[in-house]
């Protein structure tokens, strides 16, 4: 019987469900859902509990109607501006030196790392290892301890910790929609799951996921996540930056910055005017280009620069030769390439959802904004048993099928199948796909997805 997960991801723009099967060439996301929110979560920390409890219970509908079973079990990201990191160590003195260190050896470990006293408001959400000293031996790679020898461990672990009543709002937003949370995970580290190469996870290399509330900085180098930190202002910033400067609501403000919106003000025409059409009898609105841009340039400026600065402190500003590479909903604005490349003097790359997931899954799962659920989903397939993931139950119908005589049609049993036997891999050590036999659907570009949203709505010839 086929395993499916799903991860759900409460975003400072929208709640997202996404709902995925295992395969032996990757993961398929059969389902992808969302329903936005505004000003019900804010940099990550939830404020209206129901609203997004009605959000979330809309999307999970959605997603259980196109896969066709109930969804209880689910997997939470976790992310938001007081989540931090912090380096430890943890030593053990081992009593058979003689004997091969185990898998199990260093699960206790890790164990004890996660038992780290923090604040009384916080909780350590997950300990990353680093590296290990065995004996003599200095700088042992994180992959590498299992099956050596020595009398004594010291272990490096990156932990990452969140504030406490942030998460317990979160799994009380999920109990209320009658959901149970199986698993955790780090959404930036999600994001680089799916959107970094072998390359770059190996050389070392920066992630910025540019969402709505925040954006969200991973270094990886090694195959190991190093770095993760939070910037408490996105493309909401940018979008309320426009709002105040032109005098426009909120909705159309998000629509300007995605349709003319350039994060580059050198060269855009000073005596063009944007032309906002009024409603409702109003007067019309004009915004000038050159300004336009120049709001922009502004706060992605300060968005890179903050990243640039923490990336510096991280002590890995020499480490990253593969560069920066962005995604997020916000990457889709002009020249925002170009902008990074400036300010971060490094090779910069834009990205979406690939590495593990099938060509054949729903196609919103390629956009930029769903990056780090689709990585989520990669994640959770590769740290969770799939032995131990509950069968479906799929969902009652309204009216009992019947045949032509109006008796009622029992369903076939379904045939079990032989369950998946999937071993533990680093996050970031892709898996080999064999051909495709599934025919991948066309994908839209970004600028067919909007399609004539605009027209009628604005005019730039003034």
């Amino acid at each position: 019987m086929n395993k499916f997960l799903t991860v759900v991801e409460l975003c400072s723009t929208k709640v997202a469900v996404a709902v995925g099967e295992s395969r032996d060439y990757g993961v398929k996301v059969i389902a992808h859902c969302t329903v936005p929110v505004r000003k019900m979560i804010r940099h990550g920390d939830v404020e209206n509990t129901k609203k997004v409890v009605e959000a979330l219970r809309t999307a999970v509908s959605m997603a259980q109607e196109e896969v066709g079973f109930v969804i209880h079990d689910v997997v939470l990201c976790l992310w938001g501006q007081y989540i931090r990191t912090i380096q430890i160590k943890v030593s053990r003195d081992r009593k058979r030196p003689e004997d091969f260190i185990s898998a199990q050896e260093l699960r206790v470990l890790n164990d004890e790392a996660e038992k780290y006293k923090v604040g009384a408001d916080e909780r350590v959400l997950k300990a990353i290892p680093q590296g290990y000293d065995i004996d003599a031996r200095i700088g042992i790679a994180a992959n590498e301890a299992e099956g050596m020898r020595g009398s004594r461990i010291d272990a490096y672990y990156l932990l990452v910790i969140g504030k406490e009543q942030s998460v317990r709002d979160k799994y009380e937003v999920l109990r209320d929609a009658n959901l149970n949370v199986i698993h955790t995970v780090i959404s930036p580290i999600g994001s680089a799951a799916a959107a970094l190469n072998e390359n770059e996870s190996e050389n070392g290399v920066a992630l910025l996921d540019i969402g709505g509330g925040t954006a969200d900085l991973v270094i990886v180098r090694d195959n190991t996540v190093r770095e993760c930190a939070c910037i408490p202002f996105a493309g909401q910033s940018i979008t309320d930056d426009i709002k105040s400067v032109a005098c426009i609501t909120g909705e159309m403000a998000e629509l300007v910055k995605i349709k003319f919106g350039t994060c580059v003000s050198d060269g855009v025409n000073d005596t063009k005017k944007l032309v906002i059409q009024g409603t409702g009898g109003s007067a019309s609105t004009d915004v000038p280009l050159l300004l336009l841009a120049q709001v922009i340039e502004a706060r992605m400026s300060e968005i890179f620069e903050a990243a640039r600065y923490i990336i510096e402190q991280s002590g890995y500003g020499e480490k990253i030769p593969a560069g920066i590479v962005l995604t997020g909903g916000t990457c889709y604005m002009e020249n925002i390439r170009e902008l990074a490349k400036a300010i971060f003097e490094r090779n910069v790359r834009l990205a979406n959802a690939g590495g593990n997931i099938t060509d054949a899954s729903e196609e919103s799962i390629f956009d930029t904004y769903a990056t780090s659920i689709a990585g989520a989903m990669i994640v959770a397939f590769d740290e969770i048993d799939t032995s131990r993931i509950a069968a479906h139950v799929p969902l009652p119908d309204d009216r009992p099928a019947t045949d032509i005589f109006g008796g009622e049609l029992k369903p076939e049993a379904e045939q079990p199948k032989q369950p998946q036997q999937q071993g533990r891999r680093g996050i970031f050590n892709k898996n080999p796909k064999p051909q495709n036999t599934e025919k991948p659907e066309k994908k839209a570009s970004f600028s067919d997805v909007l399609g004539g949203l605009f027209d009628g709505q604005f005019n730039n010839n003034a």
